[in-house]
């Protein structure tokens, strides 16, 4: 069985920092999750890790490597915002925001799949 990588409290509120949302924007994106919920990974202690089922770990995860690579690509906040909601022909004529925010959570990983071809300048 393969081990399992839990997303540290501080990388999750982190991203959606980075990401621009709130609380309640994040669980919609990790799958129409709670935004108590959100709260509790957040603030879930070091050496404690987060109660995740299964499905949540693999969103939470996507989520916080769309940030690190929206950051790596758009270090600028202000690039980040037009980038998050610039309609783009690669997701289906729609802005990386709305793809998150209208088809979670499978618009996350959609997201992450379009910046990891734009890092490593593989045509999406």
């Amino acid at each position: 069985m393969a081990a399992v990588m839990i997303v540290d409290p501080k990388e999750l509120k982190k991203a959606r920092n980075i990401l621009g949302f709130t609380q309640i924007q994040a669980g919609i994106a990790l799958g129409n999750v709670r935004p108590e919920t959100v709260s509790r990974w957040e603030r879930a202690l070091e050496n404690m890790r987060p109660n995740m089922r299964g499905h949540h770990v693999e969103t939470t995860r996507q989520f916080t490597e769309t940030a690190s690579l929206l950051i790596d690509l758009y270090p600028e906040n202000e690039d980040r915002e037009i980038f998050l909601h610039t309609p783009l022909q690669e997701i289906g004529g729609k802005s990386p925001y709305d793809t998150i925010m209208q088809d979670p959570p499978y618009g996350l990983r959609d997201v992450v799949r379009l910046l990891g071809c734009m890092a490593e300048g593989i045509p999406s």
